[in-house]
């Protein structure tokens, strides 16, 4: 057993309630939290950089054509072509960036994380505080689970990828949902 999430003995735990259970649902729930806060924030660097690759290339061929147009240009000329094609590409890129939202999805990702991070330190403080200072482990589970709830609510959709990555990284075991 990890000593992390060790109870310590039954004598100390008795009075508070602290069981082995507690600690080791603890424990399960610091893996989670920690597996989502890396998960948000790989997903918050993923629209990071999404909003770069469609962003930059926007500008780019923004400024071809607002260029070209000042430079004048003459009907069925290859440079013509290039132009409308470049106008094209531009309004394109410009349109995807409004509809996904790249830069968006990226800071409510990063504040996920940061959400998590506090819940993952919270959780890490009672872990490390002798069972005498924790309080009652009812109480403590309940704020820590109404947390996590008001966090997974609040926070955007993670790719299965992302989480399973995470997960397994973390080693969270998923259980088994019955239909």
């Amino acid at each position: 057993m990890d000593p992390m999430y060790s109870g310590g003995t039954s004598n100390q735990t008795t009075d508070l309630n602290w069981t082995d259970q507690v600690s080791q649902l603890l424990g399960d729930w610091h893996r989670r939290v920690y597996a989502a806060q890396s998960a948000h924030y790989a997903s918050a660097d993923l629209f990071r950089k999404l909003n770069y690759a469609v962003g930059v290339p926007t500008i780019v061929f923004a400024s071809i054509v607002g260029t070209a147009i000042f430079a004048g240009l003459e009907k069925d000329t290859p440079r013509a072509f290039a132009i409308a094609a470049a106008s094209i590409i531009a309004a394109v890129l410009a349109g995807l960036q409004t509809f996904l939202r790249f830069s968006e999805r990226a800071i409510q990702h990063a504040t996920a994380a940061d959400w998590y991070s506090a819940i993952r330190r919270e959780i890490e403080q009672i872990l490390h505080l002798p069972v005498k200072c924790r309080g009652t482990a009812k109480d403590c589970l309940d704020e820590v689970r109404k947390e996590m709830n008001r966090a997974s609510q609040d926070a955007p959709e993670l790719s299965v990828r992302f989480w399973r990555r995470e997960a397994k990284r973390f080693g969270v075991k998923e259980r088994l949902q019955m239909p």
